[in-house]
């Protein structure tokens, strides 16, 4: 996979003269992980992974084609392992063989719809008007160069956000953290060590 920050530098100068570090940074931040990821907070520990997982396969499908070879081979699993994981999820890949959607479409949606988000985080003005007008244009060039994240590391950006999430609500008291997401307190220890998580 091609740098994605380069390629942002090189789609902003194609369509602008003007150098533009905050927007680049905008856009370049875990970009590749807010194409598939949504962690949603307001959910127990346990809830939330679930709909954090049946997202991510949901687009691992998607950009598969539904062919659980090719999903199992992103998400570097043993199809056999896939498997067991959509029967407790209680996912269906047939139907997403049902209604496809071209990957690089889907992609560039979403590329799409991040590149809006970052420009409306960022004050308007004239130099980016050029940029905003050629969205189209510098989504495609991203969407064909992002490619899905193992299942390993999925999973490990969901704990490791999560957890830093629940440490600052719970202002980083371990026990209150632990009995907030339903968990042992070593096992939290042990996640926050393995994750290189900073306590505060």
């Amino acid at each position: 996979m091609k740098n994605i920050s380069s390629l942002v530098e090189g789609a902003l100068k194609k369509h602008s003269k003007e150098d533009l570090p905050k927007l680049k940074e905008s856009i370049t931040s875990n970009l590749e992980f807010r194409l598939f990821f949504d962690v949603d907070f307001s959910k127990p520990f346990k809830d939330a992974k679930v709909i954090f997982l049946k997202k991510y396969f949901h687009d691992l499908l998607t950009l598969s084609l539904g062919n659980i070879s090719v999903a199992a081979k992103k998400a570097q699993l043993h199809r056999r392992h896939l498997h067991r994981l959509f029967n407790e999820l209680e996912i269906n890949p047939d139907s997403h063989r049902k209604d496809m959607i071209k990957p690089s479409l889907y992609m560039k949606e979403n590329v799409y719809n991040i590149l809006e988000e970052s420009f409306d985080k960022i004050e308007q003005s004239k130099k980016i008007k050029d940029v905003y007008s050629n969205l189209d244009d510098i989504s495609q060039i991203l969407a064909q160069h992002i490619n899905n994240a193992s299942y390993d590391d999925a999973m490990e950006f969901f704990e490791k956000e999560f957890i830093k999430n629940a440490l600052k609500e719970n202002e980083f008291n371990i026990i209150k953290t632990a009995k907030s997401m339903g968990m042992n307190e070593r096992t939290l220890y042990r996640k926050i060590n393995k994750l290189n998580i900073t306590v505060a």
